[in-house]
């Protein structure tokens, strides 16, 4: 921030030198020549274009109080020097000087400009036609019956014309001299570039330059506005008092007040616009810019990684800005604030990961205990998990489910699978470790652990609190027996189709197919091929005939699985 203030008051202060030096030079010189033009504010448009409104309106009413030593009449033409610095700099804002056709619009308005000078130079000659550039044209029309006002202005018109038609070419030709990068790179230090919101919530608001202008604008007209009275009163009141007998002709003082008064605020109001634009480019620089660049990088804070509020931080902390007052202060607290926040966010996220983790043990855990008392499952439910993380994949892979079907969910299901078959902790062990075939009795039986494993996690839930892992692993247990087609094969609510949640049709196929290729103290472990023919045949029926698609591709990676968790590794 130190270094751009030095970089933007050099940059300024030999932008300004320039322009009051161009225009001096140029209106010398036609003036040298007898040329009936001006050519004295070329360099005002220049460093209104490439410095902004405050840098040429500096420049605009330095010449014109410079010029007032050989020519007063100079001092008072200062204010349209600065309006000329005016519509420049917001032409150039508005991106008029980005190619000539643009740049000719603004010869409109520097014609309009020449009405109040004709005025003004009406005021400065007391009605009366005056000896300067445009004096001979005017003459000429006012012989043919013009009045002198309107003669004023038209001779102006001859002169204005071609002078800021010239002006503008040259202006706009030694702003394209100047290189692409630094024209941008003094925007940016000059705070020009500064943007309003235009998040909802500020669509009906001004900024905060904006509302300043207004104040210091109006402040400052009502300044001049008092200071017009008054020069008023005091000037006609000094007149009266030369007159100690009379003898004077009140018509012609208040007149001649009016005149002397009319250059006064002339002189005045240039100053006062002057002033004006340097305290808002102060206040851009000092109070709008480095608000705006706080507002800009804590709109960008990243908060949903570490990496991203690492470079969110150090962004905050590359701004680096030294105001010397309030600002400053706010900048350093909200940097001290961003840190405490990310601290913050690293201490929740470490307890929240203890706490998942903690969830994530006491899954396992009670998986292992119902694996524990069923004496013919052995590592069914590692091989189930399993199963359900690779399917998972291949169905994302594949574009089926693949919205619902993030990292997340995925490692949700592979960490809630092994507590499908948890209701089992329910069923009497004669039932649960029966070597033979189950009776209708005994089926029944043991068709209940589906809605008794429902209850118990949802008591887990009340009691743990509520977790994804949880609430999936609820829906696993309860519908994994469902049927695809809803036939009364299904238990225990008689779902159906897309009824039936992703996380439970996933499962119902793992499970299935690890207890075809399972030994079993009635039966003998079915070859993969003829276990994978089997789910083939029920899809549409027993299973989703997507997720069957999707299974029958990974003959390889279900094969891995089982010999990875055979019996007694």
């Amino acid at each position: 921030m130190r270094s751009s203030r030095k970089k933007y008051i050099i940059y300024t202060t030999a932008i300004t030198v320039f322009g009051v030096g161009l225009n001096l030079l140029l209106g010398n010189l036609v003036s040298a020549l007898g040329l009936p033009l001006y050519l004295d504010s070329i360099g005002t448009m220049f460093t209104a274009v490439v410095g902004g409104i405050a840098p040429g309106m500096f420049v605009g009413f330095v010449t014109n109080l410079i010029r007032g030593f050989s020519d007063s009449s100079s001092f008072y033409y200062g204010t349209i020097n600065v309006l000329i610095a005016f519509i420049a700099g917001v032409a150039a804002d508005k991106g008029f000087f980005d190619n000539i056709k643009k740049v000719l619009v603004v010869l409109a308005f520097y014609i309009l400009l020449s009405i109040p000078c004709s005025i003004l130079t009406y005021i400065l000659y007391e009605c009366s036609i005056g000896n300067y550039v445009a004096g001979d044209y005017v003459n000429i029309i006012h012989k043919f019956g013009v009045p002198i006002i309107w003669a004023q202005i038209l001779g102006d018109f001859c002169i204005e014309i071609p002078d800021k038609a010239i002006s503008i070419l040259v202006a706009y030709a030694l702003y394209k001299m100047v290189p692409k990068k630094i024209r941008e790179q003094y925007i940016e230090l000059s705070g020009r570039n500064i943007v309003n919101y235009n998040s909802k919530n500020y669509e009906t608001r001004s900024s905060l330059r904006t509302q300043v202008a207004r104040i210091l604008f109006f402040s400052g007209l009502a300044i001049v506005f008092v200071a017009f009275i008054i020069s008023y009163k005091t000037y006609l009141e000094a007149k009266v008092e030369g007159f100690p007998e009379g003898t004077y002709d009140i018509t012609v003082l208040h007149r001649e007040t009016l005149f002397y008064s009319g250059k006064m605020l002339s002189a005045v109001l240039g100053l006062l616009l002057c002033i004006v634009s340097f305290s808002m480019t102060l206040v851009s620089r000092r109070v709008v810019l480095p608000l705006h660049k706080m507002s800009k990088e804590m709109q960008r804070f990243a908060y949903d990684s570490d990496s991203g509020r690492d470079k969110s931080i150090a962004k905050i902390e590359s701004l680096d800005i030294h105001t010397g007052n309030e600002i400053e202060e706010l900048y350093v607290s909200m940097t001290k604030t961003v840190k405490e926040i990310d601290e913050y966010i690293d201490t929740t996220t470490a307890q929240a990961q203890t706490i998942s983790k903690l969830h994530v043990d006491i899954i396992t855990t009670l998986a292992d205990i119902v694996e524990s008392r069923d004496m013919t499952t052995g590592n069914h439910v590692k091989r189930t998990a399993e199963y359900c993380k690779v399917l998972a994949y291949r169905l994302r892979e594949k574009g089926i489910y693949a919205e619902a079907l993030t990292d997340d969910y995925i490692n949700t299901l592979t960490i809630a699978a092994p507590l499908h078959d948890i209701g089992k902790i329910k069923i009497p062990d004669a039932i649960l470790n029966k070597p033979g075939k189950l009776d209708p009795e005994e089926y029944d039986i043991m068709k209940t652990h589906a809605s008794e494993g429902f209850r118990m996690l949802e008591n887990a839930t009340e009691t743990l609190g509520a977790t994804e892992y949880l609430h999936m692993a609820e829906d696993i247990a309860h519908y994994h027996h469902e049927w695809w087609d809803g036939s009364a094969k299904g238990y225990p609510e008689g779902l159906k189709g897309y009824e039936i949640p992703l996380s439970a049709r996933v499962m119902a196929v793992a499970d299935v197919f690890d207890a075809l290729v399972s030994i079993r103290p009635y039966k003998e472990g079915f070859p993969i091929e003829k276990a994978m023919s089997i789910i083939r045949e029920e899809s549409g029926t027993h299973f989703d005939p997507q997720i069957v698609e999707a299974f029958l591709e990974l003959r390889d990676e279900l094969e891995r699985i089982i010999n990875k968790y055979a019996e007694g590794n």
